[in-house]
C-alpha cells in the first residue's frame, strides 16, 4: 500500500481507537475498530485500490462545495464503494505493520515478550519470585518503601525501554501487592522509568536510533540547501548519495539530552511521588485509597493485563525460595544484551582525517582530526538476551530441582506464554494503528500549516505538534521519523536554537510514548504490572500532562532567552 495524503481524515484511526477504547473500557475493541476505520478511509480516498471501476468516479453524490468533501474533490459513488470495500485493506495494514514486517520488531519485541513470559512462568514455579519478595520484604517496612523500591528498580535495571517494562513490573509486583500498592501505581513507576529514561540513556538502543534520526534530518536539510556551511562535516556526498557522518553527530545528541525536559520532568515527578512529596492525583488517589483500605490492588471491574494463568500460579512443592534464582537469569539477560550491543554495533562511517583507535566486533573508538572523539554502538538484542535467560532459567531450575520434571517446566513456560498473550495482541494492534496513520500521512496534516512562526516560539510549537503526533500514533520512533526532517531544517531557517529544538522533538515524542493508550511501552507496563490497561492510562495521564506543562513552559521561556548559538558541548 502506498502512502496517501489524507488530510484531516488521517487522524480518524487514532481518534476511533482512543475514543472507543475509553468508552468500551476495552483496548482491543478500540484498536481493532481503529484499524478497520483506517481501511475504510484508505479505500474511500483511493477507491481504485479496492477494485472499484473508474466509471463510478463520475457519479457525484456530494459536491465539492459541501463541508463533507475530501481534499481530492467531490464525494462520488466510487468513494462510497471504496470505503465499503476498504475493509479488504485491514489484513495488509496489519501484515505490513512494524511488528510483522520488520524483523527487528519480530525478534526483539514480539518473540522477546513470549520469551520473558516463559521466564516469568518458570520463576514463579521455581520460587524465584518468592525469593525476591522475601529478600525485599526484609528491607521494606511500609507501602512507601515498596513504592520507592519500585521506582529505584526501574532506574537501576535499565538498558532499554522494552527490557525495563518487561522485567521491572514482573519483579516488583509481588512486593507491591504485599503492601497493598495498587497495580496502577506500579504500572506508573514502570512506565515512567521506561521511555523517559531511555531517551536519556546514550548507551541504550535509543542512543543509536536517535543518532540515526538526527542524521537523516541533517541529510534532508542539506538536500533542501538549508544546512549551514559550518555544519557541512555532518553530511558526506550530495543528492541521492548524501549520507550522515554518524560518528560526528554524537555531540549534537549529547547537547539535546540536557533539553529533554519531558524526560527529566517525568523522572523527577515519579521520584517525588514515590517519596510521597507529590500526592496521588485524581484517579490515582482512588486506586491507592481502595488498595490501602482492603479493596484489592485491582478493582472488581478491572481487567488486569495478566491472565489468571500467571496471577494464580503457585510455587512448586519442591522449590526453595531464593532471590538468586531470579538474579541469575536476569544477569544473563543483561550481560548478553550488553555484549550483543557492543559486539554487533553498526560500522562507523568515517569522515576524512579520522583514525580508528580501537575496534572490537562492532564497537569502534574513533579520533577525528580535530581531536574530538566519538563512538558508535549497536542496539540491545533483546530477543537474543531474553531467550538466553529462558534457557538458563530452564536448566538452572531443573538442575537444582526447584522444578521437579521437564513436563512441569514446560507447563510453567506455557503458562507464562499464555499470561503474556493479551499484551502481545494489543501490541500487534497498536503497531497496526501506527502503520495506518503513517499510510494516511498524518505528518502532513499536522505540519502543513507550520509557517511564519517566530524563532522564539519554534521550540514550544514543535514540542506541542510532536506531542500531538506521538499521542495519535503511539510511537515515539515513528514520530521522530516524521518530525526530525521537518524540525531541524526549520531550526536552521528560523535561527532557533538547534539543541533546544531537538530537545523539543525528543520530548514531544516521549510524551505520546508515555501517555498514549496505543503506545507499546504503555501496554507493556500495564501487562507486566498486572494492571488494567485503561486504568493505567487514565491514572497516568494527569502526571503526564503535568510533566508536559512543565516542559512546555521551559521550551517557551528558553525560546525567548536562549541565544540561537548557545550549546553545552561544542559541535
Amino acid at each position: 500500500m502506498d502512502t496517501i495524503h489524507a488530510g484531516v481524515w488521517s487522524v480518524i484511526p487514532a481518534l476511533v481507537a482512543i475514543s472507543l477504547a475509553w468508552y468500551s473500557r476495552d483496548a482491543i475493541i478500540g484498536l481493532f475498530a481503529g484499524i478497520a476505520s483506517a481501511g475504510v478511509v484508505y479505500g474511500a480516498l483511493k477507491p481504485g485500490s479496492t477494485g472499484v471501476p473508474k466509471h463510478f468516479m463520475g457519479d457525484v453524490l456530494i459536491p465539492k462545495t459541501s463541508l463533507l468533501h475530501t481534499s481530492f474533490g467531490p464525494i462520488t459513488a466510487g468513494n462510497v464503494l471504496g470505503g465499503i470495500f476498504g475493509l479488504k485493506h485491514v489484513p495488509t495494514i496489519m501484515a505490513t505493520s512494524p511488528m510483522f514486517s520488520d524483523s527487528w520488531y519480530v525478534e526483539n519485541v514480539l518473540l522477546a515478550i513470549f520469551a520473558i513470559g516463559g521466564v516469568i512462568g518458570l520463576m514463579i514455579r521455581s520460587g524465584a519470585l518468592r525469593g525476591v519478595l522475601e529478600a525485599l520484604t526484609a528491607r521494606t517496612d511500609s507501602p512507601a518503601d515498596a513504592e520507592k523500591a519500585a521506582f529505584l528498580a526501574g532506574i537501576i535495571i535499565h538498558i532499554d525501554d522494552y527490557f525495563n517494562c518487561l522485567v521491572v513490573g514482573s519483579m516488583m509486583r509481588p512486593l507491591t501487592d504485599k503492601y497493598n500498592v495498587s497495580r496502577a501505581k506500579l504500572a506508573y513507576y514502570v512506565d515512567s522509568a521506561g521511555s523517559p529514561a531511555a531517551r536519556l540513556a546514550f548507551y541504550s538502543t535509543w542512543g543509536a536510533a536517535l543518532i540515526g534520526f538526527i542524521g537523516k534530518a541533517l541529510v534532508t536539510a542539506q538536500k533542501q540547501d538549508k544546512l549551514p556551511d559550518g555544519m557541512s562535516q555532518y553530511v558526506a556526498g550530495q543528492g541521492d548519495k548524501a549520507h550522515a557522518v554518524t560518528n560526528q553527530i554524537w555531540p549534537l545528541f549529547f547537547n539535546s539530552i540536557f533539553f529533554g525536559f519531558y524526560s527529566w520532568a517525568a523522572l523527577i515527578i515519579a521520584g517525588l511521588v514515590a517519596w510521597q512529596v507529590v500526592p496521588n492525583i485524581m484517579g490515582m488517589g482512588d486506586e491507592e485509597s481502595r488498595a490501602r483500605n482492603g479493596g484489592g490492588v485491582v478493582g472488581d471491574d478491572h481487567e488486569p493485563m495478566i491472565s489468571d494463568e500467571i496471577d494464580e500460579y503457585e510455587m512448586s512443592d519442591t522449590a526453595t525460595p531464593d532471590w538468586r534464582n531470579f538474579a541469575i537469569p536476569i544477569v544473563t539477560m543483561i550481560i548478553v544484551g550488553l555484549s550483543a550491543m557492543f559486539w554487533r554495533g553498526s560500522p562507523v562511517i568515517q569522515a576524512p582525517h579520522m583514525n580508528t583507535l580501537f575496534s572490537l566486533g562492532g564497537y569502534h573508538l574513533v579520533l577525528p582530526g580535530s581531536g574530538k572523539w566519538s563512538f558508535n554502538i549497536g542496539g540491545v538484542q533483546l530477543g537474543l538476551a531474553s531467550f538466553s535467560a529462558l534457557v538458563v532459567a530452564f536448566i538452572l531450575y531443573r538442575v537444582k530441582g526447584d522444578i521437579p520434571s521437564n513436563k512441569d517446566a514446560t507447563e510453567a513456560m506455557t503458562r507464562g506464554f499464555k499470561g503474556i498473550l493479551l499484551a502481545a495482541v494489543i501490541l500487534m494492534f497498536a503497531s497496526s494503528i501506527q502503520n495506518a496513520v503513517s499510510l494516511l500521512d498524518i505528518s502532513s496534516f499536522v505540519t502543513n500549516n507550520f509557517s511564519g512562526v517566530p524563532p522564539q516560539l519554534v521550540p514550544v510549537s514543535l514540542f506541542l505538534i510532536t506531542s500531538m503526533v506521538s499521542f495519535s500514533d503511539g510511537s515515539s520512533w515513528s514520530t521522530y521519523g516524521i518530525m526530525f526532517p521537518i524540525a531541524i531544517p526549520i531550526a536552521f531557517t528560523t535561527g532557533a536554537n538547534l539543541p533546544l529544538v531537538m530537545g523539543a522533538v525528543f520530548s514531544g515524542g516521549i510524551f505520546g510514548d508515555h501517555s498514549s493508550p496505543i503506545s507499546d511501552t504503555t501496554v507493556l507496563a500495564s501487562s507486566t504490572s498486572g494492571s488494567d490497561h485503561l486504568v493505567h492510562v487514565r491514572t497516568q495521564i494527569p502526571y503526564a500532562v503535568l510533566c508536559a506543562t512543565i516542559a512546555a513552559v521551559l521550551f517557551l521561556t528558553l525560546g525567548f532567552f536562549l541565544p540561537g548559538s548557545f550549546r553545552i558541548f561544542p559541535y
